[in-house]
């Protein structure tokens, strides 16, 4: 057994670089994976000296601040880093590189469900990434750092992709050798709310809300109240798995299954899920967030959590985003649970053509019965957020003014509604419309990780106004000439001028014109920040946001490229 100062590094990585118009130059995905505090938790448990890094968390406490040097001459036994979403690809990739070269003798490794998808290239392309662990990997990270700590047989640790002594790349799931015995966890077991394992969690605990945006030229006062929905929310963890298969979705059943070897529904005991509120309240959490509805039609479950919450008369408010529609029994002890103004439910229709909601979302629903679940929303007193995509696959442009017309009924119709948003989403991997564009009438320049590892790395890869993909014959004119960057601009101009919801408090819509004038009155407050000429005039139908950009460029010239190094 050699000595370690660290037994495992796991670090967080934010997509360092993005610049949108109204948002200025600011980092993306603030919130860890929810497995990461679990299993730095399990890892001290087990004896072994582990500490979690936020890069994103250390630039807000010292924006000068370096992870290479702040861990200089010590000595590592492994380096963990997370690439769950795709637009960690570049800064996960780049900031292992570093700490590989600092730490030429630390085992360095990936997780997350884009590392999983893409290990064997990984592994394969990268030679200072070690292995990657593929799967829910509280388990296999220990037996990992406990086997580096005795010199064991790395060939055994479960599912790691991971380079031989010979230089092979090695598919540990594929092979015949035998496990380690380990006493696996379950998820009853593992402790997600336990935050003391990473570096300053009460600042983590107060910075990072919805959405996953922090402006890097904004206060911490503006983050708040021009950025995120008001309070940082804690994911809670409910269970894992899904049954569904959407179009546009890299976390479907087929992905969940190949990368994490099943799909199947587990879900934690209600006990289990009350010890983490309570351990996320004590690091100054108030509000809970959850997206786990995978049977929404049977509801016996949060029936339940919700009665405990209510006998363990816990003052927490709830904010839930349901993927189907829930049960109006859902929604009555939902709202009898959680009275505060600050518990709120959302809905995810994503388009307001049911012909283009049943070809890429489940489990489908009609308009019929996303309207009967508003109604029970306004009877039971209780606000709402309605989330819509646009550009899904077998949308035209009328299918996509279907859903204006139904952002503009729900507004009209429904006082308690509050953001009623349209984003759209870039092309993810394992998605359908990743893995069979043509099915789709798509093409797309993203086939493999090193097309999103580059896209992440250069100027189209901003997280509002980049897709990696066309529709073909979507506006019916000659904006459907050219490729997928021009692609991109005509449907940003679509956006600005007929979806935009920016307002004053991102915890409420605005009309598309009220937006537009709330992002040319942000871009001229960060124009005057900076100390250059504000911007000539608002995105309107002769001024697109492509044009605003050249203009901001001009002005401003070339922009500082930010790292976490």
């Amino acid at each position: 057994m050699t000595h370690a100062d660290l037994d495992c590094l796991f670090v967080h990585t934010p997509k360092a670089d993005n610049h949108y118009l109204p948002f200025g130059d600011f980092f993306n995905i603030t919130y860890m994976p929810m497995g990461m505090p679990a299993m730095g938790h399990f890892m001290r448990h087990r004896g072994l000296r582990t500490e979690l890094v936020h890069l994103g968390v250390e630039w807000l406490n010292d924006n000068s601040y370096s992870v290479v040097k702040a861990h200089d001459g010590m000595s590592i036994r492994a380096i963990g880093l997370s690439l769950y979403w795709h637009y960690q690809s570049y800064d996960a990739i780049e900031v292992a590189r570093a700490l590989k070269q600092a730490h030429p003798d630390a085992f360095v490794f990936l997780g997350g469900l884009t590392a999983g998808y893409f290990a064997q290239e990984i592994v394969e392309t990268f030679d200072f990434i070690d292995a990657v662990l593929p799967g829910h990997a509280e388990a296999s990270a220990a037996i990992l750092v406990e086997t580096l700590r005795e010199g064991g047989d790395l060939g055994r640790v479960p599912a790691m992709v991971h380079r031989d002594a010979d230089g092979r790349v090695r598919d540990n799931s594929k092979t015949p050798a035998a496990p380690i015995a380990f006493d696996v966890p379950a998820v009853d077991d593992l402790v997600f709310a336990d935050l003391s394992v990473m570096k300053h969690p009460e600042l983590y605990a107060a910075s990072f809300g919805f959405p996953l945006a922090y402006g890097r030229e904004f206060s911490p006062a503006e983050n708040q109240s021009m950025l995120s929905m008001g309070r940082a929310f804690f994911p809670l963890f409910i269970g894992r798995g899904c049954p569904w298969l959407c179009t546009f979705c890299g976390g479907n059943r087929d992905t969940l299954r190949r990368v994490n070897g099943s799909n199947k529904l587990v879900w934690r005991s209600q006990k289990a899920v009350l010890k983490d509120i309570r351990l996320a309240m004590s690091f100054g959490y108030k509000t809970m967030a959850l997206c786990f509805d995978p049977t929404p039609t049977r509801d016996d479950y949060y029936i339940e959590l919700f009665r405990q919450i209510r006998a363990a008369k816990l003052e927490v408010d709830f904010y839930f985003e349901c993927w189907g529609v829930p049960t109006e029994r859902f929604v009555r002890d939902f709202r009898r649970t959680f009275p505060s103004p600050e518990s709120y439910i959302a809905v995810s229709p994503d388009t307001g053509d049911e012909a283009v909601r049943r070809k890429n979302k489940q489990p489908f629903y009609t308009d019929a019965e996303l309207f009967k679940v508003l109604d029970w929303f306004d009877e039971n007193e209780l606000s709402f957020d309605v989330f819509y995509t646009i550009a899904l696959p077998g949308e035209r442009i009328d299918s996509a003014r279907r859903t204006q017309q139904q952002i503009n009924r729900i507004a009209a119709e429904y006082k308690r509604a509050r953001r009623l948003m349209c984003w759209s989403v870039q092309l993810e991997p394992g998605s359908p419309q990743y893995e069979r564009p043509e099915s789709f009438n798509m093409i797309t320049d993203r086939s493999c990780f090193g097309d999103f590892y580059r896209a992440h790395g250069a100027d189209r890869a901003d997280t509002y106004s980049s897709l990696g993909f066309k529709i073909a014959d979507y506006f019916g004119d000659s904006r459907d000439e050219g490729g997928i960057e021009e692609f991109e601009h005509h449907l940003q101009h679509l956006k600005c001028m007929e979806f935009c919801f920016l307002g004053r408090d991102p915890r409420f819509w605005n009309s598309p014109a009220q937006g537009r004038a709330q992002c040319f009155e942000r871009r001229s407050m960060l124009a005057k920040r900076r100390g250059i000429s504000v911007p000539t005039q608002p995105i309107s139908e002769g001024y697109y946001y492509a044009d605003a950009m050249r203009e901001e460029r001009a002005v401003r010239g070339a922009r500082e490229r930010h790292t976490w190094l």
